[in-house]
């Protein structure tokens, strides 16, 4: 009997020992300088377009009463190729986001050609170059249905290689009247590396942006209406998506380790990517 008023007791006692052991511990972050960030493409018959924003550290809180610092929307940006400089145009388009970016009105991007780009802000100079490569064209495309839904489809492209060279090529999708803009395709990054000048067949797996969309199968379904963009690359560009993909999935893996030296492309300090893209667009329904 006296076992029974023991054991409470003893389990209080541990419990009251316990509580007393805790103590709160605060950590202090360090502060880290904010980074200019720079994605910028330029594309056959189009006009180069550049993002500008700034880094963020890792715990900062992000909402709509601070997110406008992180827009860098009063820098100078140009675009020159073969001796003719252009300054780029501030706009706002709310299908983008940040809805904020610059755009030129006469330079337009020619294959075989070479751009340079330069951001000043805030009394710094940050720089880049790019080429655009020969293009190369999807010769077939065809639909493949999941194992769940005859409805739930992927995407096959086939295109021949140009052989004795390396290229590298990158895929973007968008769903008409779904996705308000271009986004990569799953593991959208590849090289010929396997099957230099022959044909190859490629497996589009829809992405998403966990930003903005809730819906995030990686899924066609019948009825959609798609655009895709098929670019051939420069080996730089290659390198640095392959590099921002293998971070991502580092990020969804708890054991993996996040990397000290983010990928650029950009000269001066700042953080992304200038490219110049060969892209080819190709219009059709999932059926």
């Amino acid at each position: 009997m006296r076992l029974r008023y023991i054991l409470p007791l003893l389990l209080s006692l541990l419990l009251t020992c316990l509580n007393s052991c805790s103590k709160e511990i605060k950590i202090d972050y360090p502060n880290t300088e904010k980074q200019l960030v720079v994605e910028g493409y330029i594309e056959p018959g189009k006009y180069p377009i550049v993002f500008l924003t700034k880094s963020s550290p890792y715990f900062e809180r992000i909402d709509s009463s601070n997110i406008s610092e992180l827009i860098a929307s009063v820098a100078k940006v140009s675009v020159s190729c073969d001796g003719i400089e252009e300054v780029l145009t501030l706009r706002y388009n709310a299908n983008y986001f940040p809805p904020y970016y610059y755009e030129g009105t006469s330079l337009m991007g020619e294959v075989g050609k070479t751009y340079s780009l330069k951001v000043e802000l805030s009394g710094k100079k940050y720089t880049a170059t790019t080429k655009i490569v020969d293009p190369v064209f999807i010769d077939e495309l065809s639909f493949l249905e999941t194992t769940e839904n005859k409805t739930q489809k992927f995407i096959n492209i086939k295109f021949k290689d140009p052989a004795k060279t390396s290229n590298f090529y990158k895929v973007y999708v968008k769903r008409i009247g779904k996705d308000s803009t271009f986004y990569p395709s799953y593991l959208s990054t590849f090289n010929d590396f396997g099957f230099d000048g022959n044909s190859f067949t490629y497996e589009v797996i829809r992405s998403f942006s966990p930003i903005i969309h809730s819906d995030n199968g990686r899924y066609f379904i019948n009825g959609d209406s798609v655009q895709l963009k098929f670019c051939s690359i420069e080996e730089k560009q290659y390198n640095y998506w392959k590099r921002i993909e293998g971070l991502i999935a580092m990020s969804s893996n708890p054991f993996g380790l996040s990397s000290s030296e983010p990928a650029s492309t950009i000269e001066g300090g700042a953080l992304g990517i200038w490219a110049g893209m060969s892209s080819s667009y190709y219009n059709f329904k999932i059926k």
